[in-house]
């Protein structure tokens, strides 16, 4: 149950913007929005018309062992004829809004470590090396990644020694920082990213400036409106708050054991110190007989 205290921490429903974990998650659970939603940021991001699209959201992708931890995905999107007579050509999205700015530090790693897992997952399906889809992970943050203060970055591979040179593996990692500046040489399309990213991260009338801004508002307050909606929100603040003090458990329990270690250590070097004392006692008084 959720206290008084906590209610006052809770970021109140009717404030959410897209970027909220919550809100983006409500809007995904519906797929209808949710494929309309995707195909409106993949076409501002891409600056391209979009095609043929599935949807999958909070896909669920498992670790390689049970050792090692999987991912769900927030928005799992492929583009074009994924079947068995023509594996390989489709393209696949994974959309993730981000607005907790302690994961910027490993937000590369992290990237890597989803593309490395769909890939596999790809593999497990049947899809040889060279038919391997065109891979796009999209982070759509509320803080600056690498501190230009830029609208849009993009990371690829490249010959380090020989830059000039192609070399497509078919992986871009795309980050998207909504408070960043526009280019000085932006163009529509730019506009059209910056109006969708600002929106995203501060989802108000005030932010609805063209057509996009306008129809994801719609979707925006039909969302916020559903029926249990402020139930769900309440149940997912519980779990985090869960969530968090299992982790804050665990690190008590590990400092508890790594205490009880050095305790235990402390006492084995303090029973030699005593046993080399009377040993040294023994062999003094052996001296003096």
């Amino acid at each position: 149950m959720v206290n008084e205290a906590e209610k006052r921490l809770m970021k109140p429903l009717e404030e959410m913007d897209m970027i909220d974990d919550f809100l983006f998650t409500e809007i995904m659970s519906d797929k209808r929005n949710g494929i309309e939603v995707c195909r409106m940021i993949l076409s501002c991001v891409l600056k391209r018309e979009i095609g043929k699209i599935h949807f999958t959201p909070q896909r669920a992708v498992p670790g390689l062992s049970e050792k090692l931890h999987g991912i769900r995905m927030d928005a799992y999107v492929t583009e074009g004829d994924e079947n068995e007579d023509d594996r390989g050509d489709f393209s696949v999205y994974d959309i993730e809004p981000d607005n907790r700015s302690s994961n910027k530090a490993e937000l590369p790693k992290r990237s890597r470590y989803y593309g490395d897992l769909v890939d596999v997952q790809l593999l497990n399906t049947g899809i040889a090396y060279e038919k391997l889809p065109e891979l796009i992970t999209i982070f759509i943050l509320s803080y600056d990644p690498f501190g230009e203060d830029a609208l849009y970055y993009e990371a690829g591979s490249i010959i380090k020694t020989h830059p000039k040179i192609p070399y497509n593996d078919g992986v871009r990692r795309i980050y998207l920082y909504v408070n960043g500046k526009l280019p000085d040489d932006a163009d529509e399309d730019d506009k059209k990213l910056g109006n969708l990213l600002r929106y995203i991260g501060c989802s108000t009338k005030a932010n609805v400036t063209d057509d996009t801004t306008k129809r994801l508002n719609e979707i925006v307050t039909v969302t916020k409106s559903k029926k249990d909606i402020g139930v769900r929100y309440m149940k997912s603040w519980e779990i985090l708050r869960d969530v968090k003090e299992e982790g804050r458990e665990e690190e008590r329990a590990n400092t508890r054991a790594e205490t009880e270690r050095a305790d235990r250590a402390e006492q084995r070097a303090n029973s030699a110190e005593q046993r080399v004392r009377e040993l040294e006692a023994i062999l003094a008084a052996n001296a003096q007989s």
